[in-house]
């Protein structure tokens, strides 16, 4: 049979199926929403679900049957694809994902997204290498040429994420740092700073102080939120603030002057930035002159040459 006509019905009938998917949803079952209460309220007449957690009990898996069993072989393809992408894996892959702003994205999402990017990128190469070539090498050509930004798409994005809140991150610390100065000259405690600045502002920075000012809320010491957010964060400046805070928190003290230096520092650091960002930018400006105008202004110039040498021309 032709391979065209094969990948084409296969098509066809995987486009059906979404079709009727969508704008035929099978019906949910009520019993995984019912479960937990009926066994809550079984376990208080004691019909044996008095070692089971209230966490457990309340737990919701709505997951169909064929998920269920496919679900686990599915999630180590997608492993072991994603060790073939990066070499990231447990702790290290959230905290890139951290890093990125997609904490709510877990590791297994971010991986099962990975071989969804592939698989997608494998089967357009493969369809339209079959349908618009024929052959077996081009269509082989077809999925390595599609397949490979399919296999990257998802690790780029977290990296060009993951860059752009560092990039946010580093022009909002001196700010922030100018704050807490402010803030702690007026009368107030470092903890009361940081929960007067979080009250007013916002971005990365501040959403993480949020976090550790939650962190100290449910009992933990100001230093191991301090160092904990240190230890966590994307951007060095931020971890540097953090540490500062810490340092405060163990040792007591005036830190108005430390704050206003790293100000200073990040703000010289960040106009010195911003001026090598400016001669990049002014040397790239130079392409469009090197490329279109400077060979033409040859051409007017070279024009006038064999008059002038051969002494031709009115």
């Amino acid at each position: 049979m032709n391979l065209q006509v094969v990948l084409g019905a296969a098509f066809a009938a995987a486009t059906m199926m979404s079709v009727i998917a969508v704008v035929f949803p099978p019906r949910r079952a009520l019993s995984a929403r019912v479960r937990p209460y009926a066994a809550l309220s079984r376990s208080r007449l004691g019909t044996g679900y008095a070692d089971v957690s209230v966490v457990a009990l309340t737990r919701v898996d709505d997951r169909g049957p064929i998920v269920r069993v496919i679900g686990p072989v599915v999630q180590r393809v997608a492993d072991v694809v994603g060790h073939l992408i990066d070499a990231a894996d447990g702790p290290a892959l959230e905290l890139r994902l951290r890093h990125a702003g997609f904490e709510d994205t877990s590791p297994d999402q971010y991986r099962l997204r990975q071989l969804a990017g592939a698989a997608g990128g494998l089967t357009l190469g493969v369809v339209l290498g079959a349908v618009l070539i024929g052959t077996p090498g081009w269509t082989l050509a077809m999925a390595g040429l599609f397949g490979f930004p399919g296999l990257t798409l998802h690790r780029n994005r977290v990296q060009k994420a993951i860059d752009t809140r560092r990039s946010a991150m580093r022009s909002e610390v001196s700010t922030i740092a100018q704050l807490l100065a402010v803030h702690i000259r007026s009368g107030h405690g470092p903890v009361d700073a940081v929960r007067g600045v979080c009250a007013l502002g916002r971005g990365p920075v501040i959403e993480e102080l949020r976090e550790a000012l939650g962190w100290i809320t449910a009992g933990t010491s100001p230093q191991r939120a301090y160092d904990k957010l240190a230890d966590v964060t994307a951007e060095p400046a931020a971890a540097r603030l953090y540490r500062l805070l810490s340092s405060s928190a163990r040792s007591g003290g005036d830190i108005a002057q430390p704050l206003l230096a790293i100000s200073d520092e990040l703000r010289a650091a960040r106009r010195d930035e911003l001026a090598r960002m400016a001669v990049k930018r002014r040397t790239a400006m130079l392409a469009p002159l090197l490329l279109f105008i400077a060979p033409v202004m040859v051409l007017f110039v070279g024009a006038a040459l064999p008059a002038l040498v051969l002494g031709t021309g009115s």
